[in-house]
């Protein structure tokens, strides 16, 4: 792209006139002289635009939010023709980095490079693409400006922060899975913990024959106690739920709960299933730790841009869940319409916790109070908080 200054030929429009009606060589000369300096600064444009070379660098291409990532433009100058200025734009998201983004000028010798290096933490999750990059240079009498973009397939992967739970407070009634509890009901005999001698009134079906054969008295097994669950959690993107001075942080704590529960779930071999909405449904399951990138992608890509209230989604998603079911819903909001919605179907059989994504936890709810009155698990998570101990309990 091209843009030319209208002042050098408003004056050599002015000389040329002024040479026909007057002549001598002094006015000539400076024709000659102003259409050598227009065309010289135009072809050393031409052929900085065709040299002009752009490689970028970058230490990873895979990080979590809060990871420090360092990334190197480098802008080489391979013709014969020196660069006075060159001004220089990125693309670099604020959402990314978390600072305004400032155009740079620098100068380039022939066979010279300039190295432009980027520091920063990662703010929030998202695929950003970092191949871009607009220059802007001219010549030293500033008759032409010349643009140039670079754009490469280059990108950025931040994903939102992992938080390895060692268990998970929720109540679990579903058979799929296996997670510990401590009730007898659930003793697995498939799963022995120890051996020890019988006592009177252990269960026969507890008896370890082997070993009481070969001690000559009764031996028991002690059985690991295993409920079985199948978690469904219901993410919350409705735009209007995010439309505040804290948004950002707010929903990048919702995802970061969704990829631990979620990688908790798989790797409990668990069958874990995502909803959300944002422009698109999202709906995704699977069990087992390797299908856990596919959550994890779906979870990075996701935006806030949903125009339905989550209550809605669960209203829809809910009634296709088996009794006994367990649900979680990572939300920032709490109504009426949610009172409404959880009591319905607790009443139904499928058991709802909830997940409260706030600021501050001195904020009041009254719903949340109402909620835990009927027995429904809530636990409210603010900014400050650890993940682990307000999901796990420890």
């Amino acid at each position: 792209m091209l843009k030319i200054s209208k002042l050098p030929f408003i004056l050599l429009a002015v000389l040329l006139i002024t040479a026909l009606f007057v002549g001598g060589v002094f006015i000539y000369s400076l024709v000659t002289i102003l259409v050598s300096i227009i065309v010289l600064s135009y072809l050393s444009g031409r052929t900085i635009y065709k040299n002009v070379v752009n490689i970028l660098w970058k230490n990873n291409d895979k990080v979590q939010v809060g990871d420090k990532v360092k990334i190197e433009l480098e802008f080489y100058n391979s013709g014969i023709f020196p660069i006075p200025y060159l001004r220089v734009k990125t693309n670099f998201s604020k959402r990314l980095t978390g600072e305004q983004e400032h155009e740079r000028i620098y100068s380039i010798m022939p066979a010279s490079k300039i190295i432009i290096t980027k520091e920063f933490v990662c703010k929030n999750k998202g695929i950003y693409q970092i191949g871009y990059a607009e220059v802007e240079f001219g010549d030293s009498m500033g008759i032409f400006k010349w643009k140039k973009v670079f754009e490469t397939d280059v990108s950025l992967h931040v994903y939102p922060k992992l938080h390895h739970l060692k268990r998970l407070k929720i109540p679990f009634r579903q058979n799929f899975g296996t997670v510990p509890v401590n009730h007898s009901a659930y003793e697995d005999f498939a799963s022995v913990r120890d051996i020890r001698k019988y006592n009177i009134g252990d269960s026969l079906k507890k008896v370890h024959w082997k070993v009481t054969a070969h001690k000559g008295e009764f031996f028991v097994k002690n059985l690991e106690l295993n409920a079985t669950a199948d978690i469904n959690v219901f993410w919350d993107l409705y735009n209007k739920n995010y439309a505040c001075e804290y948004g950002d942080e707010i929903e990048e704590l919702g995802a970061e709960c969704a990829v631990s529960i979620i990688r908790y779930a798989l790797n409990n071999n668990m069958s874990a299933s995502l909803y959300a909405k944002e422009h698109h449904f999202i709906r995704l399951s699977g069990t087992g730790i390797g299908r856990y990138p596919e959550f994890l992608d779906q979870i990075t890509m996701a935006e806030v841009t949903g125009d339905i209230l989550v209550w809605d989604l669960v209203k829809r998603e809910a009634q296709k869940l088996n009794l006994g079911a367990t649900a979680i819903v990572i939300t920032p909001q709490i109504d009426d319409i949610a009172l409404e919605v959880l009591l319905g179907f607790k009443a139904k059989g499928i058991e709802f916790s909830v997940i409260y994504l706030c600021r501050s936890k001195d904020a009041v709810n009254s719903n949340i109070e109402a909620l835990k009155q009927r027995g429904i698990m809530v636990n409210t998570l603010s900014l400050a908080d650890d993940i682990r101990l307000v999901l796990g309990g420890s």
